[in-house]
């Protein structure tokens, strides 16, 4: 099972008549009209909307259906300090719903505090026995956040106990509960014209109605934390999310929530520009870590600090927990990446690999970093007491709630939807399941299927990538789902240099060649390209942009898609050009072992001049499966390779590789 490289590119054809109307009417750039062509953004009102839309143009929270049933509950509970308990989720959604409600109820001087249940012994959702104890507590009133739209049973059985304000953003199931007010702008007969909600985004709109009742005014405090649950919830941005999302970028730069100003801090990102990415990939990660790996209420308690001090402490304490979460996930994935590896065909189809006692807060993640890496169905199970817990992951055109279903019989039970699905099952079990799925991938996906796509907002020339174009792009954030990070793509253009980056050299930067001099760009995680792109290669290059800015001097920086040759070079291995290769690579150990980037690099400067750089480089593949070479790593992710001494005859038949390029 090889990683998947190939990619499909699809052009947006774009619309010239429309962009023209909208350059003309918005006064916007071409290429800023084009992008809001191909994000249906068609007209002049809309354009004005999208680009300009700011809190006065937010939905009044009324339209909300239960509104106005569940504003006179929290009221009367307020005035006469009845006990609320706010009941939230261990996920970043719920972690700011649960935030946000809490810190706003006792801004209103009510007796409130919140429940989030245990990820592993309790999971998702309202249950039964936490109810049964916060009743026990004399709780009056319970508000739920990013949950309990389907507890119909479980309200059921304490409506006639306690009152219960459901608030959730997740489909409505065919019954919906009978609490005392229900609050979820996608149940029937709900007007609310904004259907992409996150649960702190509703959790903010109650906020929004009580304060207009208290006092006729707006309530726009703590739009950080909603900004940070709304990103992290991947709901698309846009409508009242991208404006929420735009303030609460603005605050956390000029007068943030304590909490979240701490985070910032450990996460390194003081004094820069935040932006999405920055939510969903560094602060949002280090929230996440806490319910994954300990508790989530230590989350809630960063957000709704009373100093700075203790802030900091818990900042630091979920810097810790993520390095942890981290290390977990590491361990587990090399587990899994060498399970698929090993599966050979088996794993052609689809990804099933299960460890036992692997963490399964983590595993969730790994799945999502196998799809990435070899772009198959992926799920990962993680096996305690005979039992698997899985977690599943999906790529484009395969339904994997529809592929469980297919296996439902070997099932304890499962759930989901078409990208992303859980289930638990037998361990004896796993096996069969691998086969079933494979026959429902082999029967539902094509080749092509297999093949990931990138979407291209417009081709441009070399000399077209310029500061000025990353300036007209930027009138387009926040980005994400919905308003997805522009991409360009170059093809072709000619290869000057490449580099290795990073602390263990993992990253690669490849210097392109243009009429206006060299444009840097940047591959993250793609080490594979040192050895696989060389100078003066033609390519095609698929990106994104941004601006970098060193020693005074600001560039653009293409964030590399895809990145692939367009020539193909003969390849030609003979007995006598590896043997003079290993000659020079043994010299080059000075010791047992050598960072990979060291023996790759002096390989390219050292190897003979009747070999290309891709001969050379194909000599080291020869090595390892002759079990010359050997693959390791360091603790912190370093790749090495370990020289191994082999008594017997070396035997070049047995290498795949000579085989296929000494023909």
């Amino acid at each position: 099972m090889r990683q998947s490289k190939a990619k499909r590119w699809r052009i947006e054809p774009g619309d010239e008549t429309i962009e023209q109307e909208l350059v003309r009417d918005l006064k916007v750039y071409p290429v800023v009209a084009k992008l809001l062509v191909n994000r249906g953004i068609t007209t002049a009102e809309a354009g004005r909307d999208f680009l300009y839309g700011n809190v006065g143009d937010l939905l009044d929270p009324y339209l909300l259906k239960g509104m106005k049933e569940a504003v006179p509950l929290i009221q009367d509970a307020i005035a006469t300090q009845k006990r609320i308990v706010i009941y939230g989720d261990y996920d970043v959604d719920g972690i700011t719903a649960t935030s946000l409600m809490y810190r706003f109820l006792k801004r209103c001087g009510a007796n409130v505090s919140y429940y989030i249940p245990e990820r592993q012994s309790e999971g998702y959702g309202l249950n039964e026995e936490a109810l049964e104890h916060i009743i026990q507590q004399g709780t009056e009133l319970v508000i739920t956040v990013d949950c309990g739209i389907s507890s119909y049973d479980i309200v059921e059985g304490v409506r006639d106990r306690l009152n219960m304000i459901i608030t959730d953003h997740h489909t409505a199931p065919p019954d919906i509960p009978r609490a005392a007010a229900v609050i979820n702008h996608k149940q029937p007969d709900c007007p609310y014209p904004d259907k992409n909600l996150s649960g702190v985004g509703v959790a903010f709109k109650v906020c929004q109605a009580v304060w207009q009742e208290r006092t006729g005014a707006e309530y726009l405090d703590d739009m950080d934390i909603v900004a940070l649950g709304t990103v992290a919830d991947v709901v698309p941005l846009v409508g009242e999310n991208r404006i929420i999302v735009r303030e609460g970028l603005k605050k956390m730069m000029t007068s943030p929530n304590m909490g979240i100003d701490a985070l910032v801090a450990v996460a390194g990102l003081q004094g820069r520009k935040l932006t999405t990415g920055h939510i969903g990939f560094t602060l949002a990660p280090r929230l996440n870590a806490a319910g994954r790996v300990t508790h989530a209420t230590r989350a809630v308690e960063l957000l709704t600090a009373a100093d700075m001090a203790t802030a900091n402490t818990i900042a630091e304490e979920l810097q810790e927990t993520n390095l942890e979460r981290q290390t977990i996930e590491r361990g587990i994935h090399e587990a899994a990446r060498q399970d698929v590896i090993n599966q050979g065909e088996a794993a052609h189809k689809v990804i099933v690999v299960a460890g036992e006692g692997w963490h399964p807060g983590v595993i969730g993640i790994v799945a999502s970093r196998l799809v990435e890496e070899f772009y198959r169905p992926s799920m990962v199970i993680s096996i305690h007491d005979g039992v698997g817990k899985g977690s599943c992951r999906s790529i484009d055109n395969c339904n994997i709630y529809d592929a469980l279903k297919s296996a439902e019989d070997l099932l304890l039970q499962f759930g989901g939807h078409k990208q992303a699905a859980g289930f638990s099952i037998e361990a004896d079990k796993i096996p069969a399941l691998r086969e079933r799925l494979a026959a429902y991938c082999e029967a539902n996906l094509t080749a092509e299927d297999y093949v990931p796509i990138i979407d291209i907002d417009s081709e441009l020339e070399p000399g077209e990538v310029t500061v000025e174009l990353v300036d007209q792009i930027e009138t387009l954030e926040p980005y994400g789902m919905g308003n997805s990070t522009p991409v360009f793509a170059i093809n072709p253009i000619a290869v000057q240099d490449v580099y290795l980056l990073g602390q263990q050299k993992n990253h690669c930067k490849i210097i392109l060649q243009s009429q206006i001099g060299p444009l840097d760009a940047i591959i993250w995680h793609g080490a594979d390209y040192h050895r696989e792109v060389f100078p003066d290669e033609r390519v095609k290059v698929a990106f994104s942009l941004q601006k970098n800015e060193w020693q005074g001097r600001i560039s653009p920086q293409l964030m590399v898609q895809d990145l692939a040759l367009l020539d193909e070079q003969p390849i030609k291995l003979t007995a006598e050009g590896l043997r003079e290769m290993y000659v020079i690579v043994r010299s080059i150990f000075r010791s047992a072992t050598a960072p990979r980037y060291i023996v790759e690099s002096e390989v390219l400067h050292r190897h003979p001049d009747n070999q290309t750089n891709k001969e050379a480089m194909l000599s080291l593949d020869v090595f390892k499966e002759l079990g010359i070479l050997q693959e390791e790593a360091t603790d912190d992710g370093m790749a090495l390779y370990r020289w191994c001494h082999v008594k017997e005859k070396l035997e070049l038949i047995t290498s795949l590789t000579f085989l296929k390029y000494s023909a």
